[in-house]
């Protein structure tokens, strides 16, 4: 009896821990694309002139993004990557810098219309540091043998990264006073063809029916974003490409939960 009790614990223990690194893996990969998001939401302030109720909505999303930062450096508080294991100093040194930046563009939109963009930039420059400390504790948590993504939840990951790399273009060029991109980043153009051909490169049949619903959603809003996004003769509209982003990021990850 106390052999079965001693077995039972053990299975319970080893499943324990590797639900929390499934956790883990998973909260670190979502506070990247929160980041990413947050920085693409200022965009959308700055490019709609410090619209009161988007600014509401961003303060509101960076004391969320706070929480979560939070919650994934105690997290990583509790397991040791690496020899000395800095990502939850280093997570906390970039996500602090970042949102001082952040607060201080912020401010002064909201007391001048428009920030410098040098402060923009290197609020934008912080948040890549973040998004890379992420990616290397993701890549780290991954080679330790506890955690394995699904080649669906990889596909759903990559199409999410190109969106979030196509929407932050296009908002930079919105946002811009000058109409042209902050940043040096990847063409616009090859980013809508690379997230296009993933769409292509996905056999929609293999799908359960809900994630075959979402989809079709992607496919009709992304002609809307890859249209915009391409055309840089069109009338910029920021407020439907956010919104169709934050919808798509949406289904993207309802299939990759199907």
């Amino acid at each position: 009896m106390l052999l079965l009790r001693s077995l039972i614990l053990t299975l319970f223990v080893g499943f324990s821990a590797q639900a929390s690194s499934n956790s883990l893996e998973q909260n670190v990969f979502d506070l990247s694309v929160g980041v990413k998001t947050l920085l693409l939401q200022y965009y959308h302030v700055q490019a709609d002139e410090g619209n009161q109720q988007l600014l509401k909505e961003l303060n509101s999303n960076l004391s969320r993004i706070d929480e979560q930062q939070q919650n994934v450096s105690q997290q990583l508080l509790s397991i040791q990557l690496t020899g000395d294991n800095t990502h939850p100093q280093m997570i906390d040194s970039h996500w602090q810098r970042f949102r001082t930046l952040m607060q201080q563009n912020i401010h002064e939109i909201e007391v001048n219309d428009f920030p410098e963009l040098q402060v923009v930039a290197m609020m934008r420059d912080a948040s890549s540091a973040m998004i890379g400390e992420l990616e290397k504790i993701g890549d780290e948590l991954r080679a330790s043998g506890e955690f394995s993504v699904s080649g669906i939840e990889r596909w759903t990951r990559n199409q999410k990264r190109l969106l979030l790399g196509i929407t932050e273009r296009y908002l930079e060029r919105a946002a811009s006073s000058m109409g042209a991109p902050l940043s040096n980043g990847q063409d616009i153009n090859l980013l809508c063809q690379e997230f296009a051909h993933g769409l292509d490169a996905l056999d929609a049949a293999t799908l359960s029916v809900p994630a075959q619903a979402s989809m079709r959603r992607i496919r009709s809003q992304w002609l809307f974003v890859e249209k915009s996004a391409t055309n840089a003769e069109a009338r910029l509209v920021p407020f439907l490409v956010m919104r169709y982003t934050n919808s798509m990021i949406d289904q993207l990850s309802r299939i990759a939960a199907s």
